[in-house]
């Protein structure tokens, strides 16, 4: 018996540690892939007085907002989204001021058979079975 629990510990030990070792791995290689395609730190590469600038300084884009955080100024993708929300919030905020009232949801058609009628059904083909 406890020949067989040895067994079994040693067994549910090894499984453990090659789980462990084969997590480790996969967080090795991703590490060196976000290393070696630069994830960290790609925009990073300014002279010191670029970066001091940039950081103290509020960035002014080609529309009336002013953004003061660099991040958001080197990612045009990331203002493009933002322009695109704040056009977004103006627009309901238009179409609310103007509508007034939202329109209520039409009721669904009304069906051919009424709900006594199916429960009736139902209950007629339960006591004869499906009639063929």
């Amino acid at each position: 018996m406890a020949e067989n629990l040895t067994t079994v510990l040693l067994v549910a030990l090894s499984g453990m540690a090659l789980v462990l070792v084969a997590i480790l791995l996969f967080w090795a290689f991703v590490s060196g892939l976000v290393w070696l395609l630069g994830g960290r730190g790609g925009d990073r590469a300014e002279s010191g007085t670029e970066a001091e600038a940039t950081a103290t300084s509020p960035v002014v884009a080609t529309s009336p907002v002013v953004v003061s955080d660099p991040l958001v100024a080197a990612h045009p993708a990331e203002e493009a989204l933002r322009r695109r929300a704040a056009l977004a919030a103006v627009a309901v905020a238009l179409a609310q001021e103007a509508g007034g009232q939202p329109r209520p949801f039409p009721l669904p058609p009304l069906p051919l058979v009424s709900t006594w009628q199916s429960v009736n059904r139902a209950r007629q083909l339960g006591r004869r079975g499906a009639v063929r």
